[in-house]
């Protein structure tokens, strides 16, 4: 009997997501792709060429899926050596790295298990080494019981925790600072059992300190100048992760070790402050995945067609990336029907504008169908504030993106995210995305050759919701009446909610025909579209 083997492992956007810079991202997504291209080696090396079915493209490093399939048995033990091997070998080198050049005296190092404490005691790299990664694995007779396997044994976690000691990273919260003295038990002791003296512990962050200010020398050329903060700040204080994402993508030598480069060169950072005082710059920010793929996968009845299909979709995130404006942005990953991407402009002097971002965004369906699969695509976009944190920013495009599945699929939703937190949002299916470009200003003081003004719509409808004649809630009894809501809409939109009313497009458009349902997805388009398209980019 034939048996076929599934696996992956996790956290992958828990990974992804903790990044304060662009090149964090990159770093995340490199190394994930390197875990995966390493797994996929291990198995044709016990299984033989030809065995892994998915992905289709195993020479494809970049945007490699974390999940596998071969043809074959593969052992849960094998998967989880060979990914905790090729891990720890990415941590060692950038640990290795670290002690030979900032110039700290090696045996003032306490983050790493010594010689005597091999197979008794793990030093904060080693746990890292240990408990980063979960393993999910699974077999069966085809391809879709497999992966049905994989899936039900992920309800069972096999993860440990750890509780990481010392001063908290400034990113996470909650992991350890990496630093000389990190795993120090003397301090620790002390530190926990509060008989640190001022003194000490004003000692100890000058160390801290001066760690960091020497690794960030370590990181630019010439090595004697005073640090700009182009690849570390000297304030900045990450985890052992945090760390290596920002070290894989600088250094040729550390990927020279791996067999691969992760170096990243030619890398301009988008600007979001350009100087205290300027205008910060708006940045729009992607992330789209294929629809029900796992019921596509069912339909496909022979090995052959699954290979195909995972061919046709890595090749499809390769030439996206590859062809991807290089003056609207960068794509962080494509692996196949998952990718993720940043639009932004790197020149101080011209932020990106919405125009560009929404011509992007709307030619993207047409770009999606070149793969030439029968799977849609759900998309989350997220148009930011400078001052809003891009942890906050990679949350908001996650939840666009569930947004989008959850109300039919098939379409995109956009958030504008202010620098307060606060964001008002809109869910449209692809067909209909260029109602936005359909707007006309119909006002009586309009000048001939004016440019779509649509700051009158939204007086009007802003207006007419503080007179209550529009409410978006059924308030003391009061039901919601749609229809001076769609005389606005059609008013503004050349009789579009009258289109679709008889073409009964409500359900498709705003997830059913009810009036709350209508009259909230006229507001949202409002306020989304005046934040994108008024004549002044926000």
């Amino acid at each position: 009997m034939t048996i076929y083997t599934a696996v992956s492992f996790a956290p992958v956007q828990g990974f992804i997501e903790k990044s304060r810079k662009l090149r964090d991202l990159f770093g995340a997504s490199l190394i994930l792709s390197y875990l995966s291209f390493k797994l996929v080696k291990e198995a044709e090396q016990i299984l033989g060429e030809g065995c892994v079915i998915s992905p289709g493209l195993i020479n494809v490093q970049e945007g490699m899926p974390n999940r596998i399939l071969v043809k074959g048995y593969l052992s849960r033990e094998i998967v989880q050596n060979t990914l905790l091997k090729e891990w720890q070998k990415v941590l060692l080198i950038c640990r290795l790295w670290i002690e030979d050049n900032i110039g700290i005296p090696k045996d003032q190092y306490f983050w790493a298990q010594t010689e005597a404490q091999i197979g008794k005691q793990k030093g904060e790299w080693e746990r890292w080494g240990s408990h980063t990664w979960e393993v999910f694995w699974g077999t069966g007779d085809a391809p879709q019981a497999a992966m049905e396997d994989l899936e039900t044994r992920k309800l069972k976690r096999d993860w440990t925790g750890v509780n990481w000691l010392g001063e908290s990273s400034s990113l996470s919260g909650t992991d350890a600072i990496a630093w000389n003295r990190l795993g120090d038990q003397d301090v620790l002791k002390r530190d926990l059992k509060g008989e640190l003296t001022f003194n000490e512990k004003q000692q100890l962050k000058r160390e801290l300190e001066e760690f960091y200010v020497r690794l960030s020398q370590a990181l630019e050329a010439p090595s004697d100048q005073q640090p700009q903060g182009k690849f570390l700040r000297p304030n900045e204080c990450m985890s052992i992760p945090e760390l290596v994402k920002r070290l894989v993508t600088r250094y040729e030598d550390i990927g020279k070790h791996l067999g691969r480069d992760f170096r990243i060169d030619s890398f301009s950072e988008m600007v979001r402050l350009p100087e205290p005082g300027q205008p910060g710059h708006w940045t729009g920010w992607f992330m789209g995945d294929g629809d029900q793929v796992g019921n596509h996968l069912k339909n496909l009845s022979s090995d052959a067609d699954l290979k195909t299909f995972s061919e046709a979709m890595q090749q499809w995130g390769k030439d996206f990336k590859k062809t991807f404006p290089e003056n609207l942005g960068r794509v962080v990953y494509a692996g196949g029907d998952d990718f993720m991407g940043v639009i932004y402009s790197a020149d101080p002097q011209s932020p990106i504008t919405t125009s560009a971002a929404l011509a992007w965004l709307t030619d993207l369906p047409s770009q999606w169908s070149t793969h030439g699969q029968p799977i849609n695509l759900s998309l989350g976009f997220v148009w930011a504030g400078h001052q809003v944190p891009q942890r906050d920013i990679l949350q908001h495009c996650r939840e666009a993106e569930k947004r989008s599945k959850s109300l039919g699929r098939d379409r995109v939703t956009i958030r504008v995210v202010f620098n307060s937190g606060q964001y008002v949002k809109w869910t449209c299916p692809w067909d209909y995305l260029d109602i936005l470009t359909k707007y006309r200003d119909r006002s009586p003081d309009r000048k001939t050759g004016d440019k779509a003004n649509w700051n009158h719509l939204y007086s009007d409808w802003a207006t007419l919701k503080a007179r209550h004649a529009i409410r978006l809630n059924t308030t003391e009894g009061t039901a919601i009446n749609k229809q001076i809501a769609l005389s606005i809409f059609d008013f503004y939109f050349d009789d579009a909610g009258k289109v679709f009313e008889a073409e009964r497009l409500w359900d498709k458009l705003a997830g059913d025909n009810t009036n709350a349902a209508i009259v909230n997805w006229i507001d949202d388009l409002i306020q989304v579209g005046w934040q994108l398209c008024r004549n002044s980019d926000p």
